[in-house]
């Protein structure tokens, strides 16, 4: 990751929106935006035209910032000198979630991953089940991140308990970046073959409107994880 971009929240068990939205840069070598303390604003785009460059203010309230531009220099000015809201939830210790409607690149829609300062937009993959055993949840969470650590293109959590029955064990594709997303579901479903309890998936688009997630993993109420799997 790019050695300028921060991402400042607080250590605790349970970091909240204002842990991870306050003095947070978030972004990459070509684009950022950063939520600097006392409430300034900016973010910055470098294109071949040259580097754009964007400041102004922000405000948070509840999970959503707001964001209030109000100088712009660069050739991409038109374009990028709007205000935007972005909600933001945060999934894990070190995943958030982001609905946005900053223009253009700057702070898309999606799964983020944070760790040692730093914020990056990967494939989000949920894992959710209703009566499955948090046991197997739990290894299920871990063989993926495990699974993930020579790739690093994902980020993992085990998502809210379903209120609705999970049915068969089964792997699912947001259609918001429907390319992006039906590549990471193939990539988990070839790192599930390797679990012969988990069965065979073949992923499918799922019907959520508005998933900020990419891939979702819905484990059956019967799924456990073999005695001699277990940790």
């Amino acid at each position: 990751m790019h050695a300028s971009l921060l991402f400042a929240f607080a250590l605790a068990a349970a970091p909240t929106v204002q842990d991870f939205v306050d003095g947070a840069e978030i972004g990459d070598a070509e684009h950022f935006v950063a939520f600097d303390t006392a409430g300034r604003f900016r973010s910055e785009l470098i294109e071949k035209a040259g580097k754009t460059r964007v400041t102004g203010t922000w405000s948070l309230k509840g999970d959503t910032a707001t964001v209030k531009a109000s100088g712009c220099t660069g050739p991409s000015c038109k374009d990028l000198k709007k205000d935007f809201t972005a909600k933001v939830a945060v999934t894990a210790d070190r995943a958030m979630v982001v609905q946005s409607d900053a223009p253009g690149e700057l702070l898309k829609s999606g799964s983020y991953y944070c760790r040692l300062g730093g914020c990056e937009k990967r494939i989000g993959v949920v894992v959710e089940g209703k009566d499955a055993k948090p046991r197997t949840l739990n290894y299920l969470l871990d063989y993926l991140i495990d699974q993930n650590r020579k790739r690093d293109v994902t980020v993992v959590w085990i998502g809210p308990t379903r209120t609705a029955d999970a049915g068969k064990t089964r792997l699912e594709y947001c259609t918001r970046q429907t390319e992006i997303a039906l590549k990471g579901a193939l990539q988990v479903a070839g790192d599930l073959e390797l679990l012969k309890w988990v069965g065979k998936l073949e992923p499918t688009a799922s019907e959520e409107k508005g998933c900020l997630w990419d891939v979702r993993l819905v484990v059956a109420d019967d799924v456990a994880v073999p005695a001699k799997q277990r940790p």
